[in-house]
């Protein structure tokens, strides 16, 4: 969709003649200009407050018509199906049942990821996997959340910064020894000090955490290889070994 100006000479001065009978007006001249499309737009997520901050986001940009404001639940297919969303913005909770939502809608739209949470590393690669054309951390500047929306709205894939290095984080991490997958990040770093000898005294201080925070972290790691000492910790990980 275009549009047209229509531009003038400047006219002769008064009093004088001019040498031929031309008009003042000179041909039509086009610029066309091409218009984002505008994208019918649900929101789900349980978390209210990021429901709100992302709508002021989506309200800024021209291409985005908010039509629902949405929660998971019961009859939120039959929802969606009403409101027929070209673009759906999802929480992080979502993850697990995308792929059996996408399925139930036709067609299909572009969506939109926000993680969040202590590790977004568990995240970010199912929700990629499961659908999502885009994720965006709930944390990044508000200028990065709306790129990645143009992107997305575009049809491109998009990853605001912190997304991107979580990413790169989980790719990284499937290197690392199987146990490693157990582990929030929080959690491979005690364990890592643990086995090079430190003790709680010096593990908090070389993290910045109180020693209450790693024997927290420590009874979680414990929890997870199903040892219950740090001696039995620390010899399973030294043989490559966890349950």
């Amino acid at each position: 969709m275009g549009w047209s100006q229509t531009r003038y000479a400047p006219l002769p001065p008064v009093g004088r003649s001019t040498e031929s009978d031309q008009s003042a007006e000179t041909p039509d001249i086009s610029a066309s200009f091409d218009i984002p499309a505008v994208l019918r737009t649900v929101l789900v997520m349980d978390d209210e407050l990021l429901r709100h901050g992302l709508m002021h986001v989506a309200a800024q940009l021209g291409a985005v018509r908010l039509v629902g404001d949405l929660q998971r639940g019961a009859g939120l297919v039959d929802r969606l199906r009403e409101l027929a969303p070209e673009l759906l913005v999802v929480g992080a909770e979502a993850g697990p049942d995308l792929p059996a939502l996408l399925a139930e809608l036709d067609p299909v739209p572009r969506v939109l990821a926000v993680i969040d949470g202590d590790d977004p590393r568990e995240l970010a690669l199912p929700l990629i996997r499961a659908g999502a054309d885009g994720l965006v951390d709930r944390r990044s500047p508000s200028d990065e959340l709306r790129a990645a929306f143009l992107r997305v709205i575009d049809g491109h894939h998009a990853l605001d910064a912190r997304s991107a290095d979580t990413l790169i984080d989980e790719l990284r991490a499937q290197a690392e020894p199987d146990y490693a997958r157990l582990l929030t990040r929080r959690e491979g770093e005690v364990l890592g000090l643990l086995t090079n000898g430190l003790d709680n005294r010096a593990i908090a201080g070389t993290l910045f955490i109180s020693e209450a925070t790693v024997k927290f972290h420590l009874h979680n790691v414990m929890d997870k290889f199903g040892v219950h000492n740090r001696a039995a910790l620390v010899a399973t990980v030294l043989r490559g070994h966890h349950v």
